[in-house]
């Protein structure tokens, strides 16, 4: 069983963050483009590990499109360059907030992972969700180990395992960190795209 009331600070349990030069920003609408091409780059390994099955160019586009961005949020991680090398998706349930990510494989063990995910528990905490849930294959160890690296409880059976950790309520401090943290990385980012050449997608 795992303890969903416990609440815990995963912010101190997930080991350091990306490097320097990687920008964590919350992606938005006009962000579908740049999901869509970073999602259909991936192998087709990392596409059944990310979504749990075999997934084809069609509906990746599907998926794309109808994220709900006035429900969920989407978190992207971007490089020097301005090009998005990591994504993550957190679906906001009654139940609790379950989180997807996935990070370009010429960009692993940079800490891109566990940056996404610490970012992802902080905005689900402000929304005032108890519990954060990752949903992955049990063939899938690079998720496993980030699980267990970030004090997370893992049930697992023969076909998926569900990986969970208490989140503490929000308070004045963490939601005004998280808004002037995510109008710095707005900022930066524009500038990071801009100086590549590049058009909001």
């Amino acid at each position: 069983m795992h303890n969903s009331s416990g609440k815990s600070d995963i912010s101190r349990n997930i080991p350091a963050e990306a490097g320097a030069d990687i920008l964590l920003a919350q992606l938005g609408p006009t962000h579908r483009a740049l999901i869509e091409r970073h999602l259909r780059s991936l192998p087709a390994t990392d596409r059944r590990l990310r979504f749990g099955y075999a997934i084809r160019d069609e509906s990746i586009a599907h998926y794309v499109r109808h994220m709900r961005f006035y429900r969920d949020a989407a978190f992207g991680a971007f490089d020097s360059a301005g090009a998005l090398i990591g994504f993550g998706h957190l679906s906001n349930h009654e139940h609790g907030a379950e989180f997807a990510l996935s990070v370009d494989p010429a960009t692993r063990g940079r800490g891109i992972g566990r940056a996404l995910l610490k970012r992802a528990a902080a905005h689900a905490r402000n929304q005032g969700h108890r519990v954060l849930v990752m949903q992955y294959l049990p063939e899938n160890h690079a998720l496993a180990a980030l699980a267990r690296r970030s004090g997370m409880q893992a049930v697992c059976d023969s076909s998926e395992c569900r990986a969970y950790i208490g989140l503490k309520p929000p308070t004045p401090h963490s939601l005004l960190r998280e808004a002037w943290r995510e109008a710095v990385a707005a900022i930066d980012l524009g500038f990071r795209r801009s100086a590549a050449g590049a058009t909001s997608a």
